[in-house]
């Protein structure tokens, strides 16, 4: 294949009759497809795709700092690994306001820590913030903290294990004119109190009003793999 591409530039770069202009026409269409004919060779050689090439060339680096740590929290015996370039706070407001995002969260909720995504890996992109809450409802019921998961969305809340413990699962959608926030949430019924996680990917509308594309599936569960990683890492001790 690629000698054959190699054999159709040299026949386009040919001189042409000079006395015959339907050959000079021709000739002159053939030359301006020799970039084209060259941008296909070089993607043949390198056997990708040419837009992921020109992706991967322009794509920055991700940051590195603040550096991965381990978060514990010795109340709740819970620990949890946050990945280089996350920040980490256990104060409400500072960069997120925990009950704007976590919607079906109980009055009585105690934001016990909060990680945030400290770049933009899809700046194109109407992405604006990734952030992971744990939280905790002391003094309820099983009952009452399996009900959180139950989201406006109206999909089924379903059962999922992390680490070896049975969680609740339940998905939720919320903006103006447009979705500009999504969660999953996650809660676990341990020692009379309720555990929560909510994976929150926040965005902003996209297209005419502000004139930025709207994040791809694939931007989006790459958002999600990364919040998964996270929660992944949980461990909880007796």
């Amino acid at each position: 294949m690629l000698l054959f591409v190699f054999a159709v530039i040299l026949s386009v770069a040919k001189d042409p009759d000079p006395f015959d202009s339907r050959m000079l026409q021709e000739a002159f269409y053939r030359m301006s497809l020799k970039p084209a004919l060259l941008l296909l060779v070089l993607s043949s050689v390198l056997d990708q795709p040419l837009h992921a090439q020109l992706q991967k060339r322009t794509t920055p680096p991700e940051p590195t700092t603040p550096a991965a740590r381990r978060f514990t929290d010795p109340r709740y015996h819970v620990a949890l690994q946050i990945p280089a370039a996350w920040t980490l706070t256990r104060r409400d407001g500072e960069v997120s306001t925990f009950h704007l995002d976590a919607r079906s969260a109980p009055a009585t909720s105690q934001l016990r820590a909060v990680a945030t995504i400290a770049f933009n890996p899809f700046p194109q992109s109407n992405f604006t913030g990734a952030l992971v809450y744990f939280s905790v409802s002391p003094r309820t019921t099983d009952a009452a903290c399996a009900a959180q998961s139950f989201l406006p969305l109206h999909r089924p809340a379903t059962t999922t294990e992390i680490s070896g413990i049975t969680f609740a699962h339940g998905s939720d959608e919320h903006g103006g004119i447009c979705i500009e926030s999504r969660d999953d949430v996650y809660t676990a019924f341990r020692n009379k109190a309720c555990y929560r996680f909510d994976l929150i990917l926040n965005t902003f509308c996209s297209g005419e009003v502000s004139g930025v594309r709207e994040m791809t599936h694939a931007e989006r569960e790459d958002i999600r793999t990364r919040e998964q990683s996270i929660l992944n890492s949980l461990t909880l001790a007796p």
